[in-house]
């Protein structure tokens, strides 16, 4: 009744009337979507959102949580909002740099018992959010996550692998899976959370995950092994379906490189978290196997690969290599922060 009255009131758009029912219910789904200069792709993924299809009279909040954009993304918030969006949508700014600030700011702003988070560049299925409290229901996870598609791939150069094709995209297949520390790894991009178990676990470790400029990652990936620590269940759910934004950026060579550069810097600050510091002798700021595993290992295995007439290949020993600088580059900046301290 309360929200017919809203609706009938002279000069109060039907926009704010659907925002005002989303807030008088109890939410039960936050859909957080963090992002940093895409305005563009944004309002692709909230029109995803508002074209979502949603049963059981579930009341769903969306918070953007701007992560320093420098681009018309506060404008673009405002219009989508503006055209009528159907269900309550807040823009918050996170001045804190970095995805994990962003996914956290948006865990502290979100009132639903379920939080779902979603990349900027990403679109929902339409029947994600009407899917997604069961898939949390039959497996009593309390992290669940399903699919990433790429939607956009189009053609590809020879060099680029399969492997490398598969990277952001996640498919463990048609059955639902209870996944164990030492199984596949649900992605960022399509992760959900009972809201106080993610609060309560300590949320985004600060010290991963994407900041500008940067490709570092792992910080759902730590998560998961926090919550696999404490006894928590986490779960792949088929049903649960977002497709990826594949970047003409990832069909060149200088992205792939600074990927897996980026990538060898989060593997060693992820080895920091597990294991501590690397004791002993260091070899111009890095330690010994570093060394060994580049120059015995990965620099024979990309001078052999020319032998090859792959160019998937060859590129992918390559790959080795700049991954291997990586870690070598982070263990060097940790080592110097230390003598600083």
């Amino acid at each position: 009744m309360a929200a017919d009255a809203v609706a009938s009131e002279p000069g109060v758009s039907q926009e704010m009337s659907n925002q005002e029912q989303g807030r008088m219910q109890r939410v039960s789904i936050s859909v957080v979507i963090t992002t940093y200069n895409r305005a563009a792709l944004l309002a692709d993924a909230l029109q995803s959102v508002a074209a979502s299809r949603i049963e059981d009279g579930g009341a769903v909040e969306v918070i953007v949580v701007d992560n320093n954009s420098t681009d018309d993304t506060p404008g673009t918030v405002a219009k989508v909002q503006s055209d009528g969006f159907p269900f309550a949508l807040r823009y918050v700014l996170e001045s804190n740099q970095g995805l994990s600030y962003a996914r956290n700011r948006g865990a502290d702003e979100s009132t639903g018992t379920y939080i779902a988070f979603m990349d900027d560049d990403q679109l929902l299925d339409e029947d994600y959010l009407s899917c997604l409290v069961p898939a949390f229901r039959s497996t009593g996870a309390v992290c669940v996550g399903g699919r990433i598609l790429y939607y956009n791939i189009g053609e590809l150069p020879r060099w680029l692998s399969p492997f490398l094709q598969r990277i952001g995209q996640c498919d463990y297949g048609e059955n639902v899976k209870i996944l164990g520390p030492a199984d596949e790894k649900l992605l960022g991009g399509n992760m959900s959370y009972v809201r106080r178990e993610l609060i309560d676990i300590g949320k985004f470790d600060v010290s991963l995950g994407r900041k500008s400029g940067t490709l570092l990652a792992g910080e759902e990936f730590e998560l998961q092994a926090r919550l696999h620590a404490a006894g928590k269940r986490v779960a792949y759910h088929p049903s649960l379906v977002q497709y990826h934004y594949f970047s003409p950026a990832r069909k060149t060579k200088r992205y792939w490189r600074r990927h897996h550069f980026d990538h060898g810097r989060t593997l060693y600050r992820t080895r920091l978290l597990e294991v501590g510091q690397d004791a002993g002798q260091k070899v111009f700021g890095a330690p010994p196997w570093l060394w060994r595993s580049l120059i015995t290992r990965d620099l024979p295995r990309a001078v052999w690969s020319f032998t090859s007439l792959d160019a998937a290949e060859i590129f992918d020993k390559q790959l080795d290599v700049w991954t291997n600088l990586g870690r070598i580059r982070e263990a060097r900046e940790q080592s110097a922060m230390r003598k600083r301290q």
